[in-house]
């Protein structure tokens, strides 16, 4: 069981003591997402997170990523709807070298205007780069589809025309309003010992202030379509429901649900798009819960002259889920396999910090993998019934495609 410490600014620390490993992992989380930012500050998170990395007062871009490469370390970052995580992973004698560098970069960032600027053109090229992945701009068009008009439906790293928009100004003002202790989570797992995390951290982020960040509202899911032609081989498919938020009572249930439905070769989706059909390389399905939201999604490609009948596969699946529901087996063989990836992702402590830094900061509490599995286990076939009505309700059905010739459809007809 993690051990939890509040410093004296108000930002929270997780330590997990992991002896028997050589390694340390730190993550800084902190709520500075797409889902707080305005639709003139989209990007900003995504763009605030480079610019860290790109020199303090007292290391050089350089200095910084040469840090960690000399020690046989990593030091990295990403940015999502609901946070940003700066992380590094090395060995246990080198851990007040990450702290050094993390605290360095969230406090000392020069944000350099012309480093600014080179950083911008990354990004644009980094936006560019995922318009010509079709399976991303298909992602990124559903979630835009399921909510539009809300920062849900915003993609992660912005448009171009919003990211050409941002001035120093702007980023220094969000980077003041969101990087402060109240949104600020330091996850650590390792072979280091917790009291010892503990007093590190107070030394670096015990003294300093800021607000806390007002979460996003619930959107408003639509049920909808959006398509962009691509001149590219496939149609890229999206498809699916709004679902539930991550703290949702048949949380458990619905990545059950989804798990059996599309989550691996042995998965109804799988099976039948491309073991029985052959129509698609890739087929499955995920369900996306953030903190006042979430949906189910199923995704696969194929030629434009299988694209009707795949679609037509897709929709069948989620009707037969919501007609026929799960099997007893089809349960159990979906909670052993989560359990089993629940259990065994906890081996590498990278990924036990991972799931302590976000629980802690979406959820406001630590659920070790144990206390997962024990939920997950517990959820009964009344649980998995009640969840597949509230995730295939008809009228609520959204379509995304990116690819050569998108299908012209009637919604109605697929529900």
């Amino acid at each position: 069981m993690p051990e939890k410490f509040l410093l004296s600014s108000g930002m929270r620390v997780t330590a997990e003591y992991m002896p028997h490993l050589r390694s340390v992992s730190t993550g800084l989380w902190i709520k500075a997402g797409s889902a707080y930012e305005s639709a003139a500050l989209s990007g900003v998170s995504h763009f605030l997170e480079h610019l860290l990395f790109k020199g303090t007062e007292t290391r050089s871009a350089l200095d910084i990523a040469a840090a960690m490469d000399s020690v046989g370390g990593v030091l990295n970052a990403f940015t999502g709807k609901e946070h940003t995580c700066y992380y590094t992973r090395c060995l246990d004698e080198h851990f007040q070298l990450s702290l050094d560098l993390l605290s360095d970069m969230f406090f000392h960032s020069l944000l350099d205007p012309a480093e600014l600027e080179r950083e911008r053109n990354v990004i644009l090229e980094e936006i560019n780069m995922y318009e010509d992945t079709p399976d991303e701009l298909a992602a990124d068009l559903f979630a835009g589809t399921i909510w539009p008009d809300h920062s849900y439906g915003r993609p992660v790293s912005g448009t171009i025309a919003s990211v050409s928009g941002l001035t120093r100004e702007m980023v220094l003002e969000y980077w003041r309003r969101c990087y402060s202790p109240a949104n600020t989570v330091l996850a650590v797992a390792g072979n280091i010992r917790p009291e010892q995390v503990a007093d590190l951290a107070e030394q670096r982020f015990g003294s300093w202030g800021g607000e806390q960040a007002e979460p996003p509202a619930a959107p408003c899911s639509a049920s909808g379509q959006t398509a962009v032609v691509k001149d590219i081989e496939q149609n890229h498919i999206c498809l699916g429901f709004p679902a539930v938020s991550l703290n949702d009572p048949d949380y458990y249930a619905v990545n059950i649900i989804v798990n059996a439905l599309g989550g691996g070769a042995s998965s109804r989706l799988f099976q039948e798009v491309r073991e029985k059909r052959g129509l698609s390389y890739s087929a499955y399905a995920f369900v996306e819960c953030l903190s006042a939201a979430g949906y189910v999604m199923a995704y696969a490609s194929a030629q434009p002259a299988s694209s009707r009948e795949l679609l037509e596969v897709m929709a069948g699946e989620f009707r037969r889920l919501r007609e026929q529901g799960l099997t007893a087996d089809e349960i159990r063989r979906s909670k052993q396999q989560l359990q089993g990836n629940l259990l065994l992702s906890q081996e590498n402590s990278s990924n036990v910090m991972s799931s302590y830094g976000k629980s802690e900061l979406s959820l406001g509490q630590v659920y070790t993998a144990a206390e997962r599995a024990e939920r997950l286990m517990r959820v009964t076939e009344e649980d998995i019934q009640r969840s597949i009505a509230r995730i295939t309700a008809p009228g609520c059905l959204s379509l995304a495609q990116v690819g050569p010739e998108p299908l012209q459809v009637r919604l109605e007809d697929y529900c």
